[in-house]
């Protein structure tokens, strides 16, 4: 079996690349995974997709990170292949390489997930994030669960992970395996350890090319959120200290501002390892393009920003509990920096982006 990269030879593969300019990628026509992979107006979909991949082309993004979902797997494995073979030849058209996020703790439901239906999805309901007022943001004092927390789901994911790995891990398309999104967060705290460990381990065994990793993501101990978050970004938790210790390369999460994202990626900067900041934007809480895309280029981070086109999953809005607070301007949108019909949400960041994602 495989072992995690050396120090060197990840400097060698990161370096020989152009620096990530990236986006976490859902189309903003679809509300779910369902409307996105699905049959059901399959063609309309993607035509739309297209669309995006070719505003995201004509501003130099080179990378998506998109949710690869277990669950279709589950449901129809041909459809998910052919699906997501047609995806990632739509993305090389347009010059973009992917990162597979597999399975993650964030927004995770306090009890069993509603049942997958395809065909035609809910409307979104206007002024919530992610297009629902159902939200797992809004309680955050029992731990959530996912289905492979069921006994027995480790054989299962094994499976899902081999046919990952040969349909997809000698692909170029594929940039880098994002593991778990945000391990101990929606109160799992260190719940997923041992599966997230086993995927690490089954990616090795099955001799995947590229390499591995999983968001830390300044755990905290304890809310109000962002107050100690705002003044104390770090990584103490068991489970981030174990994903970084198993990954090639270290990605992180940071809504924060430009002061605290830089001490952020200073503690980050021991591991000796490339940095990617695979989530960050969140204008109320200061995280502009402005301050951090120029920050990011500089200092040789890779970059995928939150959001793109808005749509259907309302990404302008901010998550249901900052509703509260009374010291962040929710004029501002959250996420997101293009209208739905491409117009930009404002031209400036337009403009720093195309520079720092065209200089050399």
């Amino acid at each position: 079996m495989k072992k995690k990269w050396s120090t060197e030879k990840i400097w060698e593969w990161y370096d020989s690349r152009p620096w990530i300019a990236g986006i976490n990628f859902i189309p903003s026509t679809t509300i779910n995974s369902a409307e996105w992979w699905q049959e059901y107006e399959h063609e309309r979909v993607f035509t739309e997709i297209g669309k995006e991949l070719a505003l995201a082309q004509s501003i130099g993004y080179n990378s998506l990170r998109v949710g690869f979902p277990f669950e279709i797997w589950q449901i129809d494995k041909e459809m998910f292949f052919r699906h997501m073979d047609e995806f990632l030849s739509l993305c090389d058209a347009f010059g973009m390489t992917v990162m597979p996020v597999l399975f993650g703790d964030c927004c995770v439901p306090k009890s069993k997930h509603q049942e997958i239906r395809f065909g035609k999805q809910p409307e979104p309901v206007p002024g919530f994030f992610g297009g629902s007022p159902v939200t797992c943001f809004e309680t955050l004092d029992e731990p959530g669960w996912l289905p492979i927390d069921e006994p027995g789901m480790d054989v299962v994911v094994e499976e899902y992970v081999k046919e990952l790995a040969e349909h997809y891990g000698n692909d170029s398309r594929i940039l880098i395996w994002n593991i778990w999104n945000e391990p101990g967060n929606s109160e799992r705290r260190s719940t997923s350890l041992t599966m997230m460990t086993n995927v690490f381990n089954w990616l090795r065994k099955y001799d995947v090319m590229q390499p591995l990793t999983t968001d830390v993501y300044a755990a905290m101990p304890d809310f109000p959120f962002p107050d100690e978050y705002m003044k104390d970004p770090r990584i103490e938790t068991e489970i981030e200290l174990a994903a970084i210790e198993l990954s090639d390369i270290i990605s992180f999460h940071y809504y924060g501002d430009y002061v605290h994202t830089r001490i952020y990626i200073e503690r980050l900067r021991k591991y000796e390892r490339p940095l990617i900041c695979d989530e960050w934007l969140h204008r109320p809480m200061r995280s502009f393009v402005q301050t951090h895309l120029p920050l990011f280029k500089r200092e040789n981070v890779g970059s995928y920003m939150f959001g793109f086109v808005n749509g259907k999953r309302q990404f302008n809005e901010p998550w249901e509990y900052l509703k509260v607070r009374q010291d962040m301007d929710f004029s501002l949108w959250m996420h997101d920096i293009y209208h739905k019909n491409f117009l930009p949400y404002d031209q400036e960041e337009i403009d720093v982006i195309k520079q720092c994602n065209f200089s050399k």
